[in-house]
C-alpha cells in the first residue's frame, strides 16, 4: 500500500483508529521524537519520564493515552495503546525503495529460474537454477540466491545477502543487508585429535511476515530443517543454529544465540545477548531478560533471568567471592 506525502490529522486518526482532539485539517508530513519534532510532525508519549518534553514539544500533534491527554493542550490522537499507534504511524510514513520492476542487465539469472514480471532484480544479483521469485519481490544489489530457493510475494531482500541452496522465504518478509541463511552449522564428530565434519542436508524454512536484521545468520538443518515461524522478528547479529524451530510471533533481540536442535515456542521474547543451549525447548510465552543463559528446558510460561545487573566494581568483586561460597552454606 502506498500513501501520500502528507496527511490531515483527521486522516491519520482514521488510519490509526484513534480519537482526534484538535484541528482535523492540520497537515502532518512526518514523525519524530517529542524533543525534535517540528510543527509539521507528529510524536508520541508512553512514559511519565517524558512529561517534561511533552510540555516543551513543538510537535504538530501527539499520540497519547487519556492520562497524558489531560496534560497536553495541543493537537492529539488519543488511544489506549499509543506505542502500537506509533508503530502503525511509522509504517504510514515509511518510504519504500523506489525501484521499477524488472531485471537489471547486470544481474545473473539462471535460465531455469522463475522470476515474476512484477519483481525487481537489481544490479549484480545472482539467481541460481530452479529458484522461484514471487510477485512484487525486491532484491537489492549484490545478493546471491542459491539453487532451489523460493522467495514469497512482496518480500524485500536488501544488499549483499547470501541464501544458500533450498532456502524458502515466505511472503511479506524483510531481510536486511549482510544476512546469511542456509550455511552449515557447527557439526563435527571427534576422531582421536581431529574433527570429522557432519554434512548438512536440511533446508531453512521461513514463514510469512518475518523480519531478519543485518548480519544475522541462520544455519540449515543437518537432518531435518531449520524452521522460522510466521511473524517472527529477529534483530541484527543474531545466530540461529541448525535444526532450531522458532514459533510464530517470537522476537529475538541483538547478539542473541540459539544453539542447535532447540525449540522456541510461540510469542516468546529473547532480550539482547541471550544465549540458549542446544537440544532444549521453551514453551509458548516465555520471556528471557538480557544477558541470560538458558541451560534447561522451560515448561511454564513466564519471565526468566540469569544475567547479573551492573554495580560498582568493588561490590561486584565482593559478590563474586560470596557466590563461590554459596554451596557451603547450610540451611
Amino acid at each position: 500500500m502506498s500513501f501520500p506525502e502528507s496527511f490531515k490529522l483527521s486522516q491519520l486518526a482514521e488510519l490509526l483508529g484513534t480519537e482526534l482532539d484538535g484541528d482535523p485539517k492540520k497537515e502532518i508530513t512526518g514523525i519524530s521524537s517529542l524533543e525534535r519534532s517540528t510543527s509539521k510532525q507528529i510524536s508520541f508519549i508512553t512514559k511519565k519520564s517524558y512529561i517534561p518534553q511533552l510540555a516543551e514539544t513543538n510537535a504538530g500533534a501527539v499520540i497519547c493515552n487519556k492520562e497524558f491527554s489531560n496534560l497536553y493542550e495541543g493537537n492529539k490522537l488519543v488511544c489506549s495503546d499509543p506505542y502500537l499507534a506509533y508503530a502503525k504511524c511509522t509504517q504510514i510514513f515509511k518510504k519504500q525503495p523506489l525501484l521499477g520492476a524488472g531485471i537489471s542487465e547486470f544481474a545473473q539469472i539462471n535460465d531455469s529460474a522463475r522470476v515474476s514480471e512484477s519483481a525487481t532484480i537489481s544490479d549484480f544479483v545472482s539467481i541460481s537454477e530452479d529458484v522461484t521469485i514471487g510477485d512484487n519481490v525486491i532484491i537489492m544489489p549484490g545478493t546471491f540466491i542459491g539453487k532451489g530457493s523460493k522467495i514469497g510475494k512482496g518480500s524485500i531482500l536488501y544488499s549483499n545477502i547470501s541464501l544458500y541452496d533450498f532456502v524458502e522465504i515466505g511472503s511479506a518478509c524483510v531481510i536486511h543487508a549482510g544476512v546469511v541463511i542456509g550455511s552449515d552449522g557447527l557439526g563435527f564428530a571427534k576422531q582421536n585429535k581431529t574433527w570429522v565434519k557432519i554434512e548438512h542436508f536440511g533446508k531453512v524454512l521461513i514463514g510469512d511476515d518475518v523480519e531478519i536484521g543485518s548480519n544475522s545468520t541462520i544455519d540449515r538443518g543437518s537432518v531435518g530443517d531449520t524452521v522460522i515461524g510466521n511473524n517472527v522478528k529477529i534483530d541484527n547479529q543474531v545466530h540461529i543454529a541448525h535444526n532450531v524451530n522458532i514459533g510464530s510471533g517470537t522476537a529475538i533481540a541483538g547478539n542473541s544465540a540459539i544453539a542447535g536442535s532447540t525449540t522456541i515456542g510461540k510469542n516468546c521474547t529473547l532480550a539482547g545477548c541471550s544465549a540458549i543451549v542446544d537440544n532444549i525447548s521453551l514453551t509458548d510465552e516465555v520471556h528471557i531478560t538480557a544477558m541470560s543463559l538458558i541451560t534447561k528446558s522451560i515448561k511454564q510460561s513466564g519471565i526468566y533471568s540469569s544475567g547479573t545487573p551492573f554495580m560498582k566494581n568493588s561490590d561486584w568483586k565482593k559478590n563474586a567471592v560470596a557466590f563461590k561460597r554459596l554451596h557451603n552454606l547450610k540451611k
